[in-house]
């Protein structure tokens, strides 16, 4: 049974009332929920506080919810839209989806060598760079698409956006990051050169 299809057997075993799925779903995604929550707000507790609200929600309207073949994707939108309440209700503004939201991608850096570590800690500098040079909304399609693995499609929708413009997004995106670590890689050689 691979990944997807054991999800969708929690989630409709949620949605019959099972109480263990339920907490499965919890343990299961509450983790991943908070990563990429806290890359749109940066405040923890608001964070927690929605990813709590978001399974209460869910628990007490099961009766109403639809089956889905894609739990991450509706899990993620899901708490995207109430951080976005969240954040109106706080400053008394009004957001609508397609504002962009602060969405910070942080590169890891490794105290110890780690053998397994593919990037030097300049390299990771480099890229958090490179990242921070891309709006918002070009992070946080980077992060579902190529850290989370979320479909195009549903990127396409959690961004209320069309699937050729998503495409386009992130094209766009992968050029400006490429070209900025070009930029780097050459400043880098000639400071080299030069010594």
């Amino acid at each position: 049974m691979d990944i997807h299809s054991s999800e969708n057997s929690i989630w409709k075993a949620f949605l019959s009332g099972d109480e263990k799925a339920f907490s499965a779903l919890y343990y299961m995604y509450a983790n991943i929920l908070f990563s990429y929550g806290h890359r749109i707000v940066n405040d923890r507790e608001m964070v927690k506080d929605a990813i709590q609200e978001l399974f209460i929600k869910l628990y007490h309207n099961r009766e109403n919810l639809n089956d889905t073949e894609h739990v991450k994707f509706y899990l993620f939108k899901a708490l995207r839209n109430r951080l976005i309440s969240k954040l109106e209700s706080r400053a008394h503004i009004s957001l609508d989806a397609d504002n962009e939201l602060l969405f910070q991608i942080e590169i890891a850096m490794q105290e110890e060598d780690d053998p397994d570590e593919i990037f030097s800690e300049d390299q990771k500098k480099e890229l958090s760079r490179a990242m921070k040079t891309l709006t918002s909304r070009q992070r946080e399609a980077i992060y579902l698409r190529y850290i989370r693995e979320v479909p195009l499609e549903d990127i396409a929708s959690m961004l209320n956006m069309n699937y050729q413009s998503t495409r386009n997004l992130i094209h766009r995106s992968i050029l400006k990051l490429r070209k900025e670590l070009l930029i780097a890689i050459f400043i880098l050689l000639q400071s080299y050169l030069n010594n």
